[in-house]
């Protein structure tokens, strides 16, 4: 259970990939693992937040945390994050006739006594349809490349990735 939502990042694909799929052991900011700031909900948990690990996955560890809070997982053209056990944000990228093509997935992956509860499906629902996640994702991403992004109306559901 989940959500896909499509945006456009008016940049070329090769710039966008090397200004936002950068990842290093670390504290997290601007220069280390920018989209981490991007994800709804998960961006004020940020500060002092540090990757340790690499070069591909790492284990996110938030300030005064003594177990990792989540993995961060970092390809040539994606990068996910998923934290506790419900739930994982994906970002896709690709090319896009006006620069860069966004998939932003928020996927449930609860086990399946939890991902039944209501108010977990009320909150991916909810997300869905607002699409809040993209969105703020896309003000993040603008202001980081300093250029234009925008969300495309198209959108529908995905099942939980196994």
């Amino acid at each position: 259970m989940g959500w896909t939502a499509y945006g456009v990042i008016e940049a070329p694909l090769d710039a966008v990939c090397a200004e936002l799929l950068l990842a290093e052991p670390g504290p997290v900011g601007p220069a280390n693992a920018p989209l981490l700031r991007a994800i709804a909900g998960a961006g004020r948990l940020m500060g002092g937040a540090e990757l340790r690990g690499g070069p591909a996955t790492f284990t996110l560890h938030y300030r005064g945390a003594h177990q990792a809070g989540g993995t961060v997982e970092v390809g040539t053209r994606s990068f996910a994050m998923q934290g506790g056990y419900k739930f994982r944000a994906e970002y896709h990228f690709a090319p896009h006739e006006r620069g860069t093509l966004l998939t932003y997935r928020a996927i449930n992956v609860a086990p399946g006594a939890h991902r039944e509860k209501a108010l977990v499906k009320l909150q991916f629902r909810l997300g869905g349809l607002l699409r809040v996640g993209l969105r703020g994702a896309l003000r993040i991403i603008g202001a980081h490349l300093s250029c234009r992004t925008y969300p495309l109306r198209r959108a529908r559901n995905v099942s939980p990735r196994r």
